[in-house]
Order: C-alpha cells, then structure tokens, then sequence
C-alpha cells in the first residue's frame, strides 16, 4: 500500500527553524545578482586568493541568512573569465591584469560554497561587451578577442566595444562560451544580463551607422536594420538555448532585459525601452520559447510613469501566457524608494503566482549585505522568514528523486533538543544534495497538500539538531523530501508525530507492499459495495462505516496488524494481528470506540509501518 503521510517542517544545516505559522510560499524563486565587473561586489581590488575565498564564503552566508535560495555569479564581464576557459583569458578582476591566472578557480570555488549552503549558482554572461571601461590605458591579454578577432568588433563614438551580434560567426561564438562552461561545470543555470546593443548615455545616442557593412551583407531580407538587430540578438538566444541543452540539460536559461520592452506598453508607462534601444524583444524568447525564465529589471518605485505594479502584472500576463516563469528584478537603489518599498514589490508579486510571477532577485548582492534600506533585516525578519525552495519547471528534463527513508527523530534529554536523520536512497546520485524538511499540524499524505509555510528548512546533509525552543507544544507530523538538481521533488519519506508531551511516534513506510491494481479495486468494490475502498494509488481519503474494512495485496507472506487511531495519537481499536501468505485480503476493524470524523489508519506489515488518514462517517 506504501502510503506516505503528511508532514511539516524540520530545520536543516545552516539553517534555523521557524516555530510558527506562515503564509510565505514554499516554493519561491529568491536570487541575488553577484557583480564582478569593476569588482563591485566582489572580489576586493588587491586581496589574495585566501582573502577573496574568505570574503566570497561571507557574501555566501549573507545571502544564505536571508533566506535566499539563488546566487547569479557573474563569469563574463568583458569576453574575459572567471573560470578556466580555453577560449578567453582570466578577468582582470581577479589580479588585476587580463590574463593572469588566480592561485585557485573562482568559479569552481563559489559552486562548491553556494552548493554547501543549499544556494543554487547560476553562471551570469555578458554576452557582446569588450571592454567595460573606455580607458585606453586597460590593456587586453594577446589571447583576448580584441586581439584575435579584431574583425569581430563595432567600435562606438563612447570608447566602447562589442562584439558584432549581425556576425553569424559571433553568435556561434557566444554560444560556444556558455557550453564550455556548462559542460565543465556544476552550474544550475545559465544568466544573461541586459546589455546586448549598447545602451544610449550622456551625449552618446546608442548605435546608429557603425554596423551598416554587416547589415548590408547578412541583412537582406530585412527592409529595416532595427528587425534585422533585433533578429541576430534572437539568434544568439536560440543558439545559446540549444548549446546549455545539449551540454547540461536540467539547469535553466534566462535573462533579465531592461524593465520597460516598449514605451507605453502597457498603457501609461513610459521612458526608454529595451526594443527600440539596445534591440532586445523579450516577448520572441518567450513566444519561441529560447528561455525558461524572465528577470525584467523593475528598478522603480510603485507609482508614477514606470508603476512597478503595472509593469509586474504586463510581464506576468506575457511569462504566464508563454508557459514560463517570471522573476521579478528589484533595485535597492530605486529613485524614491523607502524601506517598505522592496517588501511591498514581494507582496505584489506574490498576489500574482497564479499567473507565473514566482520570485524576485535582487540588484546587488553587496547593497543586500550591507543592510541598504534595511533590505536584509526585512527579508530575513519578515518577507522571506520562512525558507523557500526555487519552482520546478515542468518542461525541463530530470527525473524525480526516490523518497528518504528512515526518517527518525531522538530526543536529548538533558536539552530537549532533537535530533533528526534519514537515509538516502542509493538511486539518487546527483551531488548537489538538497532536502526539504516540513512539519505540520494536521496529517496529509502528499506533498502537493502542504499548507504555504510548512517548510521549515533546506539542509544538505541526513543530520541535524531541532532547538527545543523551536518544537511546537501542539501535537505535529514530521517528514522530509530530496530534490533533484531540477528542484523536482520526492515523495514524502515516513512520518513522525510529535504529540503534544513530546512523545514520539516513529512510523516509517513500508517499500514492498504492493498497491492494489484497478481490477483488483473492482472486484473488492463488488463484494463489499457497501464500504468504501482504500485506493493505495491514487491516495484518496477514505468513508467508511462501522465496521472497517481494509483490503491489502501482499507480495509474500507477512504479518499483519491494523490499528485505528485518533489525531491525538490514542489507539482507540486494533484488529487480531495474523500471518498470511501472498494474496489479497480484506480485514474487519471495530472502530466503535471511535467517533465518527478524521482519524489515522496505521498498517503494520513486518515490522514495517505505514500511515493513512481516513474520514469515519
């Protein structure tokens, strides 16, 4: 029958567990953009490789405090990297000169760190930009792509570079870039920033005639130059798509375009946009499907000519629409904003989960870690103080990881304290490890029945300690989950309730029992029309009258005993205990002494347990 019970949340490695009832969101999309051009976030101009670890590991724990789940580590600033890459030479973010190799590799670094905290690490790419700084005095490595491709190059009145997107030859490039990366790294997803043609600034007007060769040789088919622009930048989005899925097909792609994609659209915003300026058109990425997420950048206030809320409820229609996610972009630095301003965007956002918009990410990590409008004091006491997990996506390949089993809970007497473990079933192989501990005060028998809040941690490992202060004196159900790399989750492992004198009731589910098939049902449905089935596949609550039947299928000869038992935790009945051999069986329980209402079937097989919740009439 392997019926799987309801449980709630349990606090994890790093983690702290939360005592009372939320609203927050299991499942949340909770990211930080980590800046490493012009090391604005990281790493400090000078320090060591030891100093950079440490201050990385710091930044790590900030981000993990406040109950984030997402890290976009920024690898690509200027055709450069912080990784090792045969294509582009070492960042001069790191030791200052383009080209010099670290003492360690940053990217690996920061996966292993983020991974450790539960904290899923997306590689963030540039992907045209050449030169952050128009500085003539910045040399570049002889292996940069200013010195081997310098045909490659527009070149622009402001001292900037790019690479020539209309270059069928550069768009291949870019994506041979990302799968480099994705393919010798454990990265989670793939992030594109929002500079694709330049950006119009001071008395530089954004590109105007510096591509007019290329156009006039790639772009015949195009009465207009602004489609043809627009065009090769959806080129690079599909070739980077199909590169990230060959090489690593679980981590997801997306971007994050400027937040406005036409002026006045929708009706009142207005200000410069993303396709008439840098050539970007979001709606064809989502329309064709070359990503799986949106991160508009929404860097304004709530209010006025560039209304947060109207712009969150357009690009939620659009991402909804597409059958894709939307993850809300927030500055801490907006014009106007106040210190209420970031948790009124979240809550904005969260009244529209129904149409796809399922997280936020904030700009920047060192502005969150410094406290800017008291952001980080907000988000951990208040707006994110439960954990959430990031959302599946349910058209990305991945298999869903098999059950913990052996969850069980001891209690320190001397403490009070309890400590919590469960196996890992061998099946599950994928490194990046991450489980979901829930705890709840009614009893449910899948996950898709848990109340928001009932997560109460994200731990890494198969061992942790519950605080007694952070036990609920009300009688509650414990349980635990895996996720797979995909954020796909498991079943629930075994439950243990918790009744209100810290009494602990360890139940753990049987693995060999064998759910009835619907012929089987049928034909117990006929021979006891009058009383309802227990369908062990579809785990259906169950009606049933005095007496109780129950219909078990056994694989090989057990024995065998059932028991009904009230919410708080007092067996009330128990039918004779018996040894049967393999075949199907249906069982008569006296549930007299039970009022009519919910109560727990416990079956108990070998020594093996499992729990149902059924409704008595």
């Amino acid at each position: 029958m392997n019926f799987k019970f309801l449980l709630c949340l349990l606090a994890g490695f790093f983690m702290t567990i939360t005592t009372f009832a939320q609203e927050q969101p299991n499942r949340e999309f909770r990211g930080v953009w980590v800046a490493t051009v012009a090391n604005l976030d990281w790493p400090k101009p000078g320090d060591s490789a030891a100093a950079q670890k440490l201050a990385l590991q710091r930044m790590f724990d900030k981000i993990k405090d406040a109950n984030l789940n997402v890290v976009f580590f920024q690898v690509r600033t200027e055709c450069d990297a912080f990784y090792k890459s045969s294509r582009e030479p070492w960042s001069r973010y790191l030791t200052g000169t383009q080209g010099k190799a670290p003492e360690y590799d940053p990217l690996a670094f920061a996966i292993e760190e983020a991974h450790k905290r539960g904290l899923e690490l997306h590689a963030w790419f540039n992907p045209y930009r050449v030169n952050s700084s128009p500085a003539a005095n910045v040399p570049f490595a002889a292996n940069h792509i200013s010195k081997t491709k310098p045909d490659w190059l527009l070149s622009f009145s402001n001292g900037k570079k790019i690479l020539n997107p209309g270059l069928p030859e550069v768009r291949e490039y870019v994506a041979s870039v990302v799968r480099e990366v994705a393919q010798n790294y454990d990265i989670d997803g793939v992030h594109f920033d929002d500079y694709f043609y330049p950006y119009p600034e001071g008395t530089f007007k954004g590109i105007s005639s510096e591509d007019a060769a290329t156009f006039a040789k790639y772009g015949k088919k195009f009465k207009d130059v602004g489609d043809w622009r627009r065009d090769n930048v959806n080129e690079t989005m599909r070739l980077v798509q199909l590169a990230l899925k060959a090489a690593r097909p679980e981590a997801r792609f997306g971007v994050s375009p400027f937040g406005i994609w036409k002026t006045n659209v929708p009706a009142g915003i207005k200000g410069m946009d993303a396709y008439h300026a840098i050539y970007a058109d979001p709606l064809t990425w989502l329309e064709k499907q070359y990503v799986d997420y949106l991160s508009p950048q929404l860097y304004w206030v709530i209010g006025g000519m560039q209304d947060y809320r109207k712009l969150l409820e357009w690009w939620s229609d659009k991402t909804h629409s597409a059958s894709r996610h939307l993850y809300a972009g927030h500055s801490l630095l907006a014009k106007g904003a106040t210190e209420a301003e970031l948790p009124n965007q979240i809550d904005i956002t969260r009244a529209n989960q129904h149409r796809n918009a399922l997280g936020a990410v904030i700009f920047r990590a060192s502005n969150l870690t410094s406290n800017t409008l008291q952001s980080h004091n907000a988000l951990k006491g208040n707006t994110f103080q439960a954990p959430a997990a990031p959302p599946a996506m349910q058209w990305k390949p991945g298999a869903k990881p098999a059950a913990p089993t052996g969850f069980a809970m001891v209690k320190d007497e001397k403490t009070g304290d309890y400590h919590v473990s469960w196996k890992r079933p061998s099946k599950n192989k994928h490194v990046f490890k991450r489980y979901m501990l829930y705890r709840s005060f009614t009893p449910v028998t899948q996950v898709a029945d848990l109340p928001d809040g009932a997560l109460c941690a994200i731990p890494v490992s198969e061992s942790f300690t519950i605080p007694a202060s952070q036990v609920p004196a009300q009688t509650s159900y414990w349980a635990v989950t895996e996720l797979s790399p995909g954020n796909v989750e498991s079943e629930l492992s075994n439950f243990v309730m918790l009744d209100m004198g810290g009494a602990i009731a360890q139940l753990p589910a049987p693995d060999w029992v064998e759910p009835l098939d619907a012929r089987t049902i049928e034909h117990i449905k006929n021979k006891a029309a009058q009383h309802s089935v227990l369908d062990a596949e579809k785990r259906m609550v169950s009606t049933v009258s005095t007496p109780y039947y129950l219909n078990v299928k056994l694989k090989k000869k057990a024995e065998v005993k059932v028991m009904l038992m009230s919410l708080d935790g007092t067996v009330r009945t128990e039918a004779l205990m018996r040894k049967f051999k393999t075949g199907v069986y249906t069982l008569s329980i006296d549930r007299t002494k039970l009022d009519a209402g919910e109560n727990l079937l416990i079956l108990t097989i070998n020594n093996k347990q499992s729990i149902k919740r059924v409704m008595l009439n």
